[in-house]
């Protein structure tokens, strides 16, 4: 019998998505999941631990609410009839392409219609939010590295600063706790989210080895120098449990990075060595371009190779990629506070981008 009632804003995107999978894998846990849309549940996926090419696939046990977050009577209505919620994640985005302006009204308007629906809930325990290293203005210019949660903000309009204001606010008069999560560059096994760098650079590689082209940084020489980071979702859903049940979590913001940044340059190798592809850096490209002139190669090679059916636009999403390689200088989150507080997890990234590929050709999404 659960204990617990978690409540998802955001289910469907892809760090809800993993967050509510890992809860709801407990039968502690109670899971309710709010979209824009309940008509399509969350994807089946493969087991976590899967090594078969069978890719046997298991339905997530999450209850899913259409919740128009942005209508405050709407959210306020809904959230009234999920009784019990002990804890929620918000990890809802207003829409928006990969590495466009985020509308800073609108992620405000929809995470304060969220709260103020939810504050006097009894139940209530604990509220998380999921924010990213946006907070230290990482795309737009050099920091000092590594960022630690203590870093004044960025002088930039960012709705991560009016949400955790907001936050603060709000929970000033209540008993129930907050917690706040700084991730960068999401990596996660799924095969149905195009929004993935690492999804995006094995459909990238598959195509240039089809045109017996090496792989091409498409960064440039700067970007290809610099130190990167990661983290891995599921090591990220973790962390969100850990801050929600950990006393020493209560009011306070962490960083959760997979712990090991590592140079564009010590990545890009061993990328090419997964593909058996040389490699080359130094001549950047849009990969935003790219995505569009390659659609016909695409095609036949789902012929070729017996590919799942699909099409490229809907694979992987090209302007995240520009985005990802955009910084030309180094973006590594200090991991210290985390690990004072009790959060020693580490994730090896080349193992992750490695074993991320090998799901991918098991899925039959990449030759």
């Amino acid at each position: 019998m659960p204990v617990n009632k978690l409540l998802v804003a955001g289910v469907k995107g892809q760090i809800g998505a993993r967050v509510a999978r890992h809860f709801a894998a407990s039968t502690d846990w109670d899971v309710v999941g709010l979209s824009r849309s309940a008509q399509a549940g969350l994807p089946p996926e493969p087991d976590e631990d899967d090594t078969s090419s069978a890719l046997p696939q298991r339905e997530p046990n999450i209850t899913l609410l259409a919740v128009d977050l942005l209508d405050a009577q709407d959210t306020k209505k809904k959230l009234q009839g999920v009784e019990g919620v002990t804890h929620a994640v918000y990890a809802a985005r207003y829409p928006h392409s990969g590495g466009a302006p985020e509308s800073v009204e609108n992620n405000f308007q929809m995470f304060a219609n969220f709260l103020s629906a939810l504050e006097d809930c009894p139940t209530l325990r604990h509220v998380h939010l999921v924010h990213g290293t946006k907070y230290y203005g990482h795309g737009i210019a050099p920091g000092r590295t590594p960022y630690t949660e203590d870093l004044p903000r960025h002088d930039r309009p960012l709705f991560y600063y009016p949400q955790q204001d907001y936050l603060e606010e709000t929970q000033r008069k209540h008993d129930w706790t907050w917690s706040i999560s700084r991730p960068h560059a999401f990596c996660d096994r799924s095969v149905t989210e195009p929004r993935s760098i690492t999804l995006l650079i094995a459909v990238y590689a598959s195509i240039l080895k089809e045109l017996g082209e090496p792989l091409h940084f498409p960064g440039t020489a700067a970007a290809f120098e610099a130190q990167v980071q990661f983290t891995w979702l599921p090591n990220l859903a973790r962390a969100v449990e850990w801050m929600m049940s950990e006393p020493a979590c209560e009011n306070e913001a962490f960083n959760i990075v997979n712990g090991d940044p590592m140079k564009w340059a010590r990545l890009w190798g061993d990328i090419a060595d997964y593909f058996d592809m040389e490699w080359t850096a130094g001549a950047a490209i849009s990969l935003r371009d790219f995505g569009p002139t390659h659609t016909a190669v695409w095609d036949r090679m789902i012929t070729k190779y017996d590919l799942r059916p699909s099409k490229l636009p809907d694979v992987v999403q090209w302007a995240y990629g520009d985005y990802v390689f955009a910084p030309q200088w180094d973006v590594v989150s200090s991991m210290e506070k985390a690990r004072s507080r009790g959060f020693n997890e580490r994730v090896d990234t080349i193992r992750m981008w490695r074993e991320n590929f090998d799901r991918y050709r098991r899925a039959q999404l990449i030759p």
